[in-house]
Formats: structure tokens, C-alpha cells, sequence
């Protein structure tokens, strides 16, 4: 996929946290524990302590009825049997109330033989309509969009020019509230469409859509899933799912295609709102690295400018097009990622599915970490190692071969010019570059770009020269 791969968010609609699922009946979800009531009371701290009041001790349990006899006096309150009335004094008091509205008499010791209460119960409720998923992420709160500078932005060095047009150049190409929201329609009506024809298909929202990476010209990527059949080759089988959509897909736009690489993917514009949508098929890695995605994209404010102005960046150069045999935008984010976690000290990031603990804080600005990106890359020992997020390091080509040689579905081959790995079904997410002329168009780029704004620090020192 283009953009890198989707965040389901929680099942709630909002957005503070990983884990999109979009599509209802489809994302397993962890069931929920039982506990008996004994343990639900030490856990909550219900006991007896001394007299027995509310705190640690031994939990105290609810006894069945033996026979039902009229309660000989208020320490026995709605069935709860116990010789401590502190238990019980609400329920008591409640008792107490009652007897002197009927009798006048306010006395403790008083038998409430003649008070009668019944438990009714509750008339159901209406069960809601569960709202589909992309009708909660149109009713939920948009996290993305930067609206205001951060405080440490500049720092009165030489370096706040640059970093001043970073950010404004970042800003103004972010993905809009406006084009989130266009989105989430579209997939609400190709979701709604979808299912009414083809009930078993679940369809996702994955990439930059969702990751806090998008663009406002970025496409919208969408997995189509289907249950995989055993005795048909992955491959093969989005291939025929595809070209039932793709009938479809052609009622609106006539010049969709389907194009047959690797991961098949069927692409189509809708016309109406200006969107660009690439949709396969059982791709599900996708889902899994756009929550890996949307994780990075929060732990830092400068991590998603810089992935954005790289964007920028390779597009102006023309090396932002997979399709061209040049790098993908979800390549280039990964480069970003990878970069700050070993690339500049103490590093931005940390390896993937690392625990949080205490690091030393990277304090450089956005310029100098844009400007030491480039120089990275334009020193990276590329014919002996990849770049990989899951290891937060260099890998070793050969390694990354000798696994591919072992794996189902996996190719050495594709281990060639330029490595990047993808973190969880670790393959090349740069196998697109595999012409030595376009890589080193590619190299070309980041050397000459680093040569021209280490020297004029203005960020159009890095973009083509005419």
C-alpha cells in the first residue's frame, strides 16, 4: 500500500489510543474476565475490618435464603444476613424511614414485622442500533490536525529559519478535518454498498489515512477482507475478490483498473470528492503497521513533520512512486522512523514494541534533524545493510536473504538495491527500486540535497534547482 497501513481505533469511536476495529464482527476482541463475587470483593477492597466495615479483611458472602421468615430486626436488610448493621446502612436507614412514616415511631430496636418491600424488575430497554464503524469516526473528535506551534519550535539558533519552514510547510499540507471527514463518508457508502451485495466482505481503512501521516492530496487506502481459502494461492485468491469489486467499482468510475502486482491492488478516484483510492485485498499486515504507525506518529511533535516534508521532498524529486520503480511514501515513513531511532543521538524513537522507560530527551531542532536525515542516507552502506524499524538498527542484507529463503511466499530476489523491512512480515517495502538507475538517481537525490542545505540553510536549497 502507498501510505503505509491503518489504525483501527478503539471500539469507542475515539481516537486516543491504537487499535482501529473499523469493521464490526470482524476484529477479535479480548473477552471479557469473570470473577465471582468473593474475589470481586477483595479485589474492590470489601471486607470485614474490626466491626466490619468497608476495607481489607476476609470478603464477606451473600447467603441464600432458607426459608422466608420476617426479619426479627433492621440488621438484616434486603436478605443480606449479617450480625454488623454497618453493612447494611443504607439498606437499614431505608427500614427506619419506612416505619416511622407508617407508625410514628423513630425507635432502633423496633420490629419492622409490618414493612413489606418487593423487588421489581426493570422493563427492558430498547436495545440502540449499533452504529457502524465509519459513522463513529465521523461523530468522533479529529486528532491530527495541528493547529498550534509548539513552544520549543525555535530556539533562537541559527537553525530557526529552516525549522520555521518546515512547520509551515508541514502545516499546510497536512490532512484537513474537511478531507478526513470526505473520506470516512466514502468508505461509510462503499461499506454500506459492499456489504449489501457481498454480505462476508469486511472492508478497512488502512495507511496514512489513519496513521496521522496523510497528506491532503494523499490517497485513501482501503483492505478488502475476505476469509482466505486453503487450497488457493493468496495471490490468486485477492485477484478473483478484486475483479468482483472491480464490476462494481466501474458503475462510478469507468477508468478504475486492477493492477496485478505482488499485492494486487484495484485503483479508482471518485470523482465527487477528489479522492484517489487504492483497495486490496486481504492485505491485513497493513492493519497491523498503521497501528504501529499511528503509535510513532504521537510519541514525538517532530516525528510527523518530518515524515510529511520527506513526503514533500521525494515527491518534488520524482523518487516518491512505487509504480516508477522508485520508493513508496510508506518506505520513505519507515526510512523517517528508522532514522530516529539510530540515526541521531540520543534517539527520537525506540525500537518497535519496546516498553516505555526513561531516556535521554533529543533536543535538536526540526532543521537539523531533517538536515542530518539526508546525510544519513546519502552515507547508508546500502549494498551491505537494511534498514529495519523492528530492530531499531542496521540489518545485514544477507540475513534479511536467508530468511526470505526460508519463508512461504518470500522472495531473496527482492532483497536487492535498496532494503527497507517491513516490520512484521519482514519483507522488502523497497523491492520497487530493483534498476540500478534509479537508484542511484536516489542517492544522487539525497547527496545532492544534503551538499545544497548544509550550505544555504532555506529549505528550497533542497528542493530540484532549475
Amino acid at each position: 500500500m502507498n501510505e503505509g497501513a491503518p489504525i483501527v481505533y478503539h471500539g469507542n469511536g475515539g481516537f486516543e489510543g491504537p487499535g482501529i476495529y473499523m469493521i464490526p464482527g470482524h476484529v477479535e476482541r479480548q473477552t471479557p474476565r469473570h470473577y465471582p463475587l468473593e474475589m470481586l470483593q477483595v479485589m474492590g477492597g470489601l471486607g470485614s475490618r474490626g466491626g466490619g466495615s468497608p476495607g481489607h479483611g476476609t470478603p464477606r458472602r451473600w447467603q441464600p435464603r432458607k426459608e422466608r421468615q420476617p426479619p426479627k430486626t433492621d440488621n438484616t436488610a434486603f436478605g443480606y444476613d449479617s450480625d454488623d448493621s454497618s453493612l447494611s446502612s443504607n439498606a437499614s436507614g431505608s427500614n427506619k424511614s419506612s416505619d416511622k412514616a407508617i407508625s410514628g415511631e423513630g425507635s432502633r430496636d423496633r420490629e419492622v414485622g409490618t414493612v413489606s418491600r418487593e423487588w421489581r424488575g426493570r422493563g427492558r430497554r430498547e436495545q440502540r442500533q449499533r452504529r457502524i464503524a465509519p459513522e463513529r469516526y465521523l461523530s468522533a473528535a479529529y486528532p491530527f490536525q495541528v493547529k498550534f506551534t509548539p513552544d520549543d519550535l525555535l530556539n533562537g539558533s541559527k537553525w530557526d529559519t529552516l525549522s520555521q519552514e518546515i512547520w509551515d510547510k508541514f502545516v499546510k499540507s497536512q490532512q484537513t478535518e474537511e478531507t478526513f471527514r470526505k473520506k470516512m463518508n466514502l468508505w461509510r457508502y462503499l461499506y454500506i454498498t459492499i456489504k449489501s451485495i457481498f454480505p462476508r466482505y469486511g472492508l478497512y481503512v488502512v495507511g496514512s489515512t489513519m496513521s496521522g501521516f496523510g497528506l491532503d492530496s494523499s490517497d485513501m487506502d482501503l483492505c478488502l477482507y475476505v476469509r482466505a481459502l486453503a487450497d488457493l494461492e493468496p495471490r490468486a485468491h485477492a485477484l478473483l475478490h478484486l475483479n468482483y469489486i472491480l464490476n462494481y467499482i466501474k458503475s462510478f468510475d469507468p477508468g478504475a483498473e486492477l493492477i496485478q502486482a505482488k499485492v494486487p491492488i484495484l485503483k479508482f478516484r471518485d470523482e465527487r470528492n477528489g479522492l484517489q483510492v487504492d483497495l486490496n485485498c486481504n492485505n491485513v499486515v497493513g492493519i497491523r503497521n498503521t497501528n504501529l504507525l499511528y503509535c510513532y506518529s504521537r510519541m514525538d511533535w517532530r516525528v510527523r513533520p518530518l515524515v510529511a516534508i520527506t513526503k514533500l521532498w521525494a515527491r518534488a524529486h520524482r523518487i516518491n512512486d512505487a509504480r516508477r520503480r522508485t520508493l513508496s511514501s510508506y518506505a520513505l515513513t519507515l526510512m523517517v522512523l528508522h532514522f530516529l531511532q539510530c540515526g541521531t543521538s540520543p534517539a527520537v524513537l525506540p525500537r518497535a514494541g519496546e516498553a516505555a522507560r526513561p531516556r535521554p530527551h533529543n533536543r535538536c531542532t526540526l532543521a537539523e534533524l531533517f538536515l542530518q536525515m539526508l546525510k544519513y542516507y546519502a552515507e547508508f552502506p546500502y549494498e551491505q545493510m537494511a534498514v529495519s524499524v523492528r530492530a531499531a538498527r542496521r540489518v545485514p542484507v544477507w540475513e534479511c536473504r536467508a530468511r526470505a529463503a526460508l519463508a512461504p511466499h518470500a522472495d531473496p530476489s527482492h532483497w536487492k538495491l535498496l532494503c527497507v523491512e517491513e516490520p512484521f512480515d519482514l519483507t522488502n517495502t523497497a523491492r520497487s527500486v530493483y534498476d540500478p538507475e534509479t537508484f542511484e538517481k536516489i542517492v544522487t537525490t539525497f547527496r545532492e540535497s544534503y551538499a545544497r542545505l548544509s550550505a544555504g540553510l532555506r529549505l528550497q536549497d533542497a528542493w530540484p534547482q532549475r
